[in-house]
């Protein structure tokens, strides 16, 4: 999960942004007031009594929003991701199921996805 990612839309030419592909939860304890941390799937979490959010990013542009439902449970919102570059990462959902937003990766090193809140 670390490095530059090949992206198929600018021809095979790295698109400037950390290859962010997989899925990431929220280690929120980790935030600053300016940056969001996540960290993989399989990282050995401490207990929290907030439950994670998380962040899937699938290598065929596939995207989903993970969020806790009535249970605790993660939901899937599935939408799409796509790479601007320079660290700029856009998500959208098909109609009616959640807003489009940006996000600016800061870094995806060593374990370790870092954006701007």
């Amino acid at each position: 999960m670390t490095g530059r990612r090949e992206d198929p839309a600018r021809g095979g030419a790295a698109a400037g942004t950390p290859d962010i592909v997989g899925t990431w939860l929220h280690s929120h304890e980790e935030d600053t007031g300016s940056t969001a941390v996540y960290r993989p799937a399989e990282h050995p979490f401490q207990p929290s009594r907030r439950v994670r959010d998380g962040l899937e990013f699938r290598p065929d542009g596939t995207f989903a929003e993970l969020r806790p439902g009535p249970d605790d449970r993660p939901r899937e919102t599935l939408g799409r991701w796509r790479d601007h570059g320079s660290g700029r990462v856009r998500v959208s959902f098909p109609e009616g199921r959640g807003d489009p937003f940006e996000l600016v990766v800061l870094s995806c090193e060593d374990g370790v996805l870092t954006v701007a809140r």
